[in-house]
């Protein structure tokens, strides 16, 4: 059997033009129709036919009851095992309740339709869940009108199916029909519902927008605070918003990462950014566990007592089944109902929100493998090498020294022959650990090599390098290792721009000093000798920083020393 969509669109194919809408829109439009009977007290025949759902919200199954009660008559097709069914509504013509009408095994569950008629209005929306012909098209089709003439084909149509499908209420609904037939169309509810429906579209527009902006953010940047910010905002503006918050679980370890938005104008002191906050870690806190949508509408009839009422609607972030955090909306329209629409941009984004935080992840714990040393934890070669190349820029921009030590545990080589390789990643990753305890947060240490480390001293000049040089040899000396027992190393100094003008001149001169320290005994700290002109070039004019190599650094102060 023809759908109402299809036999309309058969019969008034000059007149009806079918657009494809989302499935959330087309219910906002349902709504908008049903509104016309609830806000102007019209005593119409109201004929519906909604998707099969075998749970609905309470929601919606007091607006059926509603339309039901303020309608002349209400008839509602209905699909087997949908939740409809088992609410306590008549199925006879008595009362004004909504009376249901079982569908037929061979109707489809896609068709979706309201019917509105009496002496002085008419409007008509019918949709289908795709077509064969189209399958790979989103959204579904769907038609409207006021024109009484295809609202009557319409009635007609439908009071030939129920009679056709022998329903037990088809006498009620012929009844029903025959005194509701539309002879004219009152303008001022027409413009009512047209007026809705380009607000509709054009708040459907603006959400797309946002969309689409969010979509950009993601792709352009791995910058997770800044995507984080761009959702928050875009979606706050989309929905009108009071406030938009977002909160993303933090990894192990990690603190949760928060973001919020604060509509223009209505203010985000230390007080409403706090309860804010709370609300956040509330609503974080229970869905947490329910992975559900939470939705608190505001009061249709405001009143002094709905002043505190904040309507809220939050989602969850869920990602292969795993719960990573909760996107909230609040108004301070004490009368907002939350619809399906609305939901759906927050779901959507909730959605793509949570593929971004994957990926910024994957790729942040990717380039912590390329850039750090799996072993020690310590920055490999490659990113000292860029490390040194921003450090010695921001010196020569400043006109700061820079210090650099290159730092070789002694007859290491030993260590693993006699107590295995295992023992030996042992003391690297004490050692390792050693710098990290002794060294400042703008300090970088990093493995360069095997047993050999190295360490960069932004603003440090000689004087201060050589304090620290001795005090991580003063550690690495104490270092207990279990199974081996005691280790040494030694260290060579080189300092930007006293001893070189590059960062291969700086290394080159390093380097040459942990010779000259292997070369004096090991277990010491050595710097370039004062003559070695090979690391400088003959136009450089060294900044006036006197070097002074000694055993007996106890003597000077423990704090670094800045040229």
């Amino acid at each position: 059997m023809y759908s109402l969509y299809q036999a309309l669109l058969t019969q008034h194919s000059r007149q009806l033009t079918p657009v494809r809408c989302a499935e959330q829109t087309i219910a906002q439009l349902h709504h908008y129709f049903e509104d016309v009977v609830l806000e102007n007290n019209l005593a119409a025949l109201v004929i519906e036919s909604l998707p099969m759902k075998a749970e609905r919200s309470l929601r919606d199954l007091a607006r059926v009851r509603e339309v039901g009660r303020a309608a002349h008559k209400a008839f509602f097709f209905v699909s087997p095992g949908d939740a409809l069914t088992d609410l306590p509504l008549r199925t006879s013509d008595q009362d004004r309740e909504p009376i249901l009408l079982k569908r037929g095994t061979n109707e489809k569950d896609g068709e979706r339709f309201v019917v509105i008629a009496d002496a002085r209005f008419s409007a008509l929306l019918a949709s289908v869940h795709g077509d064969d012909d189209d399958a790979e098209a989103d959204g579904d089709r769907v038609i409207w009108t006021f024109e009484p003439d295809i609202v009557y084909s319409a009635l007609e149509y439908l009071m030939a199916r129920v009679t056709a499908e022998g329903h037990l209420q088809a006498p009620a609904f012929t009844s029903s029909v025959r005194s509701s037939m539309p002879k004219a169309t009152s303008l001022q509810l027409t413009v009512s519902v047209t007026t809705k429906l380009a607000r509709l579209l054009q708040e459907q527009a603006g959400r797309e927008v946002a969309v689409n902006r969010i979509a950009t953010a993601i792709r352009n940047s791995l910058e997770l605070d800044s995507v984080l910010q761009t959702t928050v905002t875009e979606v706050g503006r989309a929905l009108s918003a009071q406030h938009c918050a977002l909160r993303i679980e933090g990894e192990p370890g990690k603190e949760p990462l928060t973001n919020c938005y604060f509509r223009e104008g209505a203010g985000s002191d230390n007080a409403e950014e706090a309860e804010l906050l709370a609300d956040l870690d509330a609503y974080s806190v229970r869905l947490a566990g329910r992975y559900k949508n939470y939705v608190m509408d505001g009061r249709a009839d405001a009143d002094a007592n709905s002043n505190n009422v904040r309507p809220l609607a939050a989602v969850p972030l869920i990602y292969q089944e795993r719960f990573m955090g909760v996107l909230m909306v609040r108004s301070d329209d004490s009368t907002r109902t939350w619809q399906e629409n609305e939901l759906l941009l927050l779901r959507t984004v909730a959605d793509q929100v949570t593929v971004a935080v994957s990926h910024a992840r994957l790729f942040s714990q990717m380039q912590q493998q390329a850039l750090t040393d799996g072993l020690t934890g310590c920055f490999n070669r490659r990113s000292f090498e860029m490390q040194l190349e921003r450090d010695l820029h921001m010196a020569t921009r400043m006109r700061l020294p820079l210090s650099l030590i290159l730092l070789d545990l002694d007859n290491f080589k030993l260590v693993n022959d006699t107590y295995g390789h295992e023992a030996g990643d042992v003391v690297l990753r004490l050692l390792a650990d050693g710098l990290r305890d002794e060294l400042r947060s703008v300090d970088t240490a990093a493995r360069y090599g095997g047993e050999e480390f190295a360490v960069i001293l932004p603003q440090a000049g000689i004087d201060g390098a050589m304090i620290v040089a001795e005090r991580l040899r003063r550690r690495i000396e104490l270092m207990e290792v279990p199974g081996v027992g005691h280790v040494t190393a030694s260290l060579g100094i080189a300092t930007f721009p006293q001893h070189a003008s590059s960062r291969d001149t700086l290394v080159l001169a390093a380097d040459r000093a942990l010779y000259n320290a292997k070369n004096a005994g090991r277990n010491c700290v050595c710097v370039p000798p004062d003559d070695d002109s090979s690391l400088m070039s003959e136009d450089e004019v060294p900044a006036l920083v006197e070097a002074s190599p000694t055993d007996n650094a106890e003597t000077l102060d423990a704090s670094l020393i800045v040229s």
